[in-house]
């Protein structure tokens, strides 16, 4: 694991923490969707994005791009699968437990529609676009070259995701901040079970 990452991560995640005990999860949606505007909307569906297949197909693109040719190559690209395995089986385990747990546009349908969104009502719980984007930026930080991997930058774009999600009026705060979580010990665990064990 990346220290720069994971320390940022802590970081950002527990300031994320003590909005939810402070605030909440309603009243954080009802503020952001109170001060939504159209090119906000617009920007947070490709954001979200990160969270979905499109990115781990670029984020393996590169990093074979970095190591091929090279010794490096085959543990990267099996930490890399095994990464991405665990960030989708896991959350969707976790939905299918959780499955009677509404979304926001369940619980306030009344919300503006967001044109070009797929809306969901259930499985709330945790964000899986949330996991999938830190478990991918996390195993990002560690395998890529170290001139690129960009361990704060790469947190905030996890982050980023992770707020789509709640523009977007797909998950809750608490969905979000379990999704990051969730997302950070698959890229542990991927990273452990392929023989990244130290952490940089």
């Amino acid at each position: 694991m990346n220290r720069t990452y994971l320390h940022t991560f802590l970081v950002i995640w527990g300031l994320l923490g003590l909005l939810y005990v402070f605030l909440g999860s309603h009243t954080l949606m009802h503020t952001i969707q109170d001060s939504r505007v159209v090119w906000m909307d617009r920007a947070m569906l490709i954001w979200t994005k990160g969270g979905e297949v499109y990115a781990a197909v670029i984020f393996f693109g590169l990093l074979w791009s970095m190591h091929r040719g090279q010794e490096s190559w085959k543990p990267v690209r099996n930490g890399f699968l095994a990464i991405v395995l665990l960030a989708v089986v896991l959350p969707q385990g976790l939905k299918s437990i959780f499955a009677d747990y509404p979304r926001p546009w369940k619980v306030f349908p009344d919300v503006h529609d967001i044109p070009g969104l797929t809306k969901s009502f259930f499985k709330s719980f945790p964000s899986g676009h949330t996991a999938f984007a830190t478990a991918l930026t996390a195993g990002w930080a560690r395998m890529a070259r170290p001139t690129y991997q960009y361990p704060i930058g790469m947190v905030l774009l996890a982050t980023g995701v992770g707020y789509s999600r709640i523009h977007l009026h797909m998950h809750w705060l608490h969905d979000v901040l379990a999704g990051g979580i969730l997302g950070l010990g698959c890229a542990y665990l991927g990273l452990r079970l392929t023989g990244f064990r130290e952490t940089h």
